[in-house]
């Protein structure tokens, strides 16, 4: 069985069943059980071996800081918003845009600020810019556009102080545990940067697009009312729908029945007494009755910045390294991440207490934004079990001596981010397109297919690919809500591109295996 083609079941079934139920999770947990009861074929011993392959990897020191950091990220966002910084952020640059080069300026300019997470800052920008392109006569489908180019492609190459850090170092160390190397998680993140080509490539195209091209079509109210064919079958619309109402009650601006929630009161129409589905977002209705305050969002955001550079580099420099960039890549920056992130939030709690915000909405902010990252932390969970199991089954060594029988070492990369890319567009999820393949890369990497950071790069594109331009993304779907766009007319306007994007890559991954 070691070895053998057995060791690919899992991941047989994990692939099939994301691109059937557009879930990533459900197809994470079945593989872990085949895997633990293939080791273990026994009722309670597969049992046992499952509970016991999430318990160990989660529990192991840099994974258990992974989870803290992932949890405490989703409370600092929780905060922002909570206390109004979000709708503050949004005045604030409101008030700043008098004419559509300038909107489309401080649209990129704004990533600064809200290069956090995709859908912080779609739910940050979207709902200013779009009233204010719609009085430029500029068509919405280019403002979500610019917006979209600079959400998901520049969050997976910034390298610090993300959601998308955190998760992509956490991949790192799950697959280096069975992979001898010099580099540290966090090291060949860095590394691997350069060539996520698919970042880099759909940012320069994002600009070029922005600046250089007329504005030929304009805003005209057809446009929210247009329908659209069903071009991925009924059961993919369905799941769109549902994402759509999904975002459409995060972003509302109406009240409604939602429980005990601090300073909102508890009402519900007639209209809504037999569905949940335009039930809103209860941190969305505690952020519209506070005064909104940019300083709350840019005053914790420089403070989180300032104290994760500041740790890293104490870090780095303790482990041996000279100079910043030494210290920065000798850095343990997980840790580093962690203990910034701990202390940015002490500080909030502080910084909002004096700016009288009352300590039971801060502690609801915390604790509902932590709350909503619980389906990343689930799904890393489950890609570290599934990735101890299929080492178990010998997956690596089945990989290094089967496939590279039949695939040129030149083209294993550029297959790798092509059918990374075909997975990813279909399931919508970068993470889960990240987690699945990661495992496989780095076995195609022991021989001598690619360096780690080529073949890393290469996943985290194929990844960012389906994140950007799939119709099932939440990025996407959030983004047509927000901007009032049929999903599928908007994700058809964004994968030209895209797809345009993609294939610039694969020359340059053929180009780059060659010159390496």
């Amino acid at each position: 069985m070691y070895g053998s083609i057995v060791s690919l079941v899992p991941f047989f079934v994990v692939i099939p069943i994301a691109l059937w139920t557009k879930q990533v999770i459900p197809g994470l947990a079945i593989g872990l059980f085949i895997g633990a009861y293939l080791l273990h074929p026994s009722m309670l011993g597969g049992l046992q071996s499952a509970i016991t392959y999430v318990v160990r990897e989660t529990t192991t020191s840099g994974n258990l800081n992974l989870v803290l950091f992932l949890y405490g990220f989703g409370a600092f966002v929780g905060l922002i918003r909570v206390t109004g910084g979000v709708a503050g952020f949004a005045e604030w640059i409101g008030k700043r845009i008098k004419t559509e080069r300038g909107a489309f300026v401080l649209t990129w300019a704004s990533s600064i600020a809200t290069f956090m997470a995709p859908d912080f800052r779609i739910i940050t920008i979207a709902p200013v810019v779009r009233r204010i392109f719609t009085r430029l006569g500029v068509k919405p489908e280019k403002v979500a556009y610019v917006i979209d180019v600079t959400s998901t492609p520049l969050c997976a190459i910034v390298p610090l102080g993300t959601a998308f850090v955190g998760y992509m170092v956490g991949l790192m160390h799950t697959s280096l545990d069975h992979t001898r190397t010099t580099y540290t998680p966090y090291s060949l993140f860095i590394a691997s940067v350069p060539f996520n080509f698919f970042a880099w490539v759909m940012l320069v195209v994002g600009f070029v697009l922005t600046f250089f091209t007329r504005n030929h079509a304009r805003a005209t109210a057809q446009t929210s009312q247009a329908t659209e064919p069903d071009y991925l079958g009924s059961r993919n619309r369905r799941h769109i729908e549902q994402k759509m109402r999904q975002v459409a009650a995060m972003a509302s601006m109406e009240t409604g029945a939602i429980g005990a929630v601090p300073g909102v009161d508890v009402r519900r129409s007639d209209a809504r007494q037999d569905t949940d589905k335009d039930i809103p977002d209860p941190v969305e209705l505690v952020s519209e009755r506070v005064h909104p305050s940019a300083a709350n969002l840019i005053v914790p955001l420089v403070v989180l910045l300032v104290l994760t550079i500041g740790l890293t580099y104490v870090s780095g420099f303790a482990n041996g390294g000279r100079g910043v960039f030494q210290a920065l890549v000798q850095a343990n920056a997980s840790a580093a991440m962690l203990q910034a992130l701990i202390a940015t939030l002490v500080f909030m709690f502080v910084f909002y207490a004096c700016r009288r915000q009352p300590i039971d909405r801060t502690m609801f902010g915390f604790m509902q934004g932590g709350n909503e990252m619980m389906s990343v932390i689930v799904l890393l969970v489950l890609i570290w079990a599934v990735s101890a199991v299929s080492s178990d089954l010998g997956f690596s060594q089945f990989c290094q001596r089967e496939i590279t029988r039949f695939v040129p070492h030149a083209f294993i990369v550029p297959a790798l981010f092509v059918f990374g890319c075909v997975i990813s567009y279909f399931i919508g999820s970068s993470f889960g397109t990240w987690g699945m393949l990661m495992p496989l890369g780095f076995s195609l990497a022991a021989t001598g297919a690619g360096g780690l950071p080529l073949i890393a790069g290469a996943i985290f594109a194929s990844g960012t690919f389906g994140g950007f331009a799939s119709p099932l993304s939440d990025n996407t779907v959030a983004m047509a809500t927000m901007m009032k766009l049929p999903v599928m007319r908007y994700a058809n306007y964004k994968t030209k591109s895209a797809a345009i994007a993609a294939g610039i890559c694969v020359l340059l991954y053929i180009v780059v295996e060659w010159v390496l």
